[in-house]
């Protein structure tokens, strides 16, 4: 009769605590992972925007946001977005166009390499005044050694 009075004191109450302990975890994981309390977020600011619109809005700044109902705008569908402003034409930087890096020579300073060349495609520095280039180009691969700044070898691989 004390084995079974020992196990319902300790064994018992230990399982139920595990236990209790494990459902609160996987509750906890839920809430984490759930979308429930976020469901709503992206309405709410949604309508925080379109207030915002609806106040900034120049025809109703003009006359202190007391206009006629004949001068107001049609009210907006609480579906449709806001008009977003229309910007300037900005006319596409022209295209740079490098030269093939299996020109590169030996005796080519650093500067020049990509002013003619482009950037590289890897800059790894190996030691003090001392960097290896890669240019992944036009289905080639060039390997530049560069010393002190200026080309100490190239390697060419690829069509």
């Amino acid at each position: 009769m004390n084995a079974r009075f020992a196990i319902l004191l300790f064994a018992v109450p230990g399982m139920l605590a595990a236990q209790a302990m494990v459902e609160n975890a996987m509750g906890v994981g839920r809430a984490a992972t759930s979308t429930a309390p976020a469901q709503n977020a992206g309405k709410a600011i949604g309508e925080a925007f379109g207030s915002l619109s609806r106040t900034l809005d120049p025809a109703e700044a003009k006359a202190g946001g007391a206009t006629p109902a004949a001068a107001r705008p049609a009210a907006r569908s609480a579906k449709s977005t806001p008009a977003r402003p229309q910007k300037a034409a900005v006319e596409p930087e022209p295209e740079v166009t490098f030269e093939d890096p299996s020109g590169i020579q030996e005796g080519m300073e650093y500067a020049e390499i990509v002013r003619r060349f482009g950037p590289p495609s890897l800059k790894l520095t190996s030691g003090p005044g001392e960097e290896t280039l890669s240019y992944a180009r036009n289905n080639r691969n060039v390997g530049v050694t560069m010393h002190d700044g200026k080309v100490a070898s190239v390697q060419k691989a690829g069509a």
